[in-house]
Order: structure tokens, then C-alpha cells, then sequence
């Protein structure tokens, strides 16, 4: 009774040791991984690593060197700004040249007054403005007359001689002749005005 019992149970127990034996294994094959893929494994982390490694240097010389050919290029940007300067260029000095303001009583008289101051090259070049209202105190009296302006552009160092040429050819027996100082302008006109007006001479003793 007791040997049929055991026979009984023994398919059940080789079915068991079976299934253990399976799971073992499958738990050893999964948990140890083949000796080529630990190689290979190894060596594409190695490969990774080494690629970094050499992108990062890669990046830092090409870094460097870009670093290095801007600040190449700056002392070059400079010295070609300085020899643009250095070049002959015209530099205006503020208060160099001045706009003067000559009024007279008709179109005529500073039409006339105009082309005299230019022939005597005391100025560049006179715009006239027409008919413009003047009111002012005169002996006394409050006077409104229309008037003419003359806007006269010369070097500074000719206003005086400019007005002493105004006094003697002005009908008026006491002529306006006011100037302010150009701080600043176009380069090339304000060049073009010291060209056109010569320096003042100096008298020597």
C-alpha cells in the first residue's frame, strides 16, 4: 500500500524537480550575462567615453582657436580705424567756422552786398532770405520794416574782417553784423567752407 502511494506521487515530484531545475537556469542565464557581450559592452562605454573625451577637446581647440583669430582680427579693426583717421580725413574743430547774419532794407542792396563778400572770398557762401519782418527800437521809436537777411558762412578767424567789409559797403549807417560759431555739421560742407575761405593773414612787424 505504502509502495503504491510513493509511486503514485513520484510523477508529481519529478514534474516539480523538473520545473525547478528550468527556472534555475533561466534565472542564471538572465542574471550572467555571456562573457562576449561584457567585452563588447565594455568596449562601446570605452568607445563612448573616448568619443566625448575627444569631441570635448575637439570643441575646446576649435574654441581656442576661434578665440584666438577674433582677437586677431580686433588690433586689425583697430589699427584700419585708426588709419582711416591717420588717412587725411577732415576732422572739423568745433567753433572752426561761423554763420554770420547781415540784414539790409531791399532784395538789391544784398543781392549786391552778396556777390561783393564772395568776390572778396571772406565767405563761402550767402543765402538770402526775403522779406522778412523786423521790429525794433530806433532813436527812440518802436520801427517795423521788412527787411532782407543775408546768412553768411566763413572761417571764424574772418568775422571781423567781414564785418569791417559790411560797415563800409551798407547803406545803413549802423549794419548788423552778428555771428554765432558752428559746433558741428556736415563734415564734407564744413570742409568745403574752410577750403573755399583762405586763412587770415597775420601782419608781421
Amino acid at each position: 500500500m505504502q509502495y503504491r502511494i510513493c509511486a503514485r506521487f513520484l510523477p508529481f515530484r519529478w514534474s516539480l524537480v523538473r520545473s525547478l531545475l528550468i527556472a534555475a537556469s533561466v534565472t542564471t542565464a538572465i542574471a550572467i550575462p555571456p562573457a562576449f557581450a561584457t567585452a563588447s559592452s565594455r568596449h562601446s562605454a570605452s568607445s563612448r567615453h573616448s568619443s566625448c573625451f575627444s569631441s570635448s577637446a575637439t570643441s575646446s581647440n576649435s574654441t581656442s582657436s576661434a578665440c584666438s583669430k577674433m582677437g586677431d582680427h580686433q588690433p586689425a579693426a583697430a589699427a584700419a580705424a585708426e588709419g582711416s583717421s591717420a588717412a587725411g580725413e577732415f576732422v572739423y574743430q568745433a567753433g572752426s567756422s561761423s554763420v554770420a547774419f547781415v540784414t539790409t532794407p531791399d532784395r538789391e542792396s544784398a543781392r549786391k552786398l552778396a556777390r561783393s563778400i564772395i568776390e572778396h572770398k571772406l565767405a563761402a557762401c550767402v543765402n538770402i532770405v526775403p522779406q522778412i519782418d523786423s521790429v525794433y527800437m530806433w532813436e527812440g521809436k518802436i520801427n517795423e520794416d521788412s527787411e532782407y537777411l543775408m546768412m553768411v558762412k566763413t572761417r571764424t578767424s574772418r568775422i571781423d574782417d567781414l564785418s569791417k567789409f559790411v560797415r563800409e559797403n551798407h547803406p545803413y549807417s549802423v549794419a548788423e553784423v552778428i555771428s554765432l560759431p558752428i559746433q558741428n555739421g556736415n563734415p564734407p560742407y564744413l570742409d568745403w567752407i574752410a577750403q573755399t575761405v583762405p586763412k587770415k593773414v597775420e601782419s608781421q612787424d
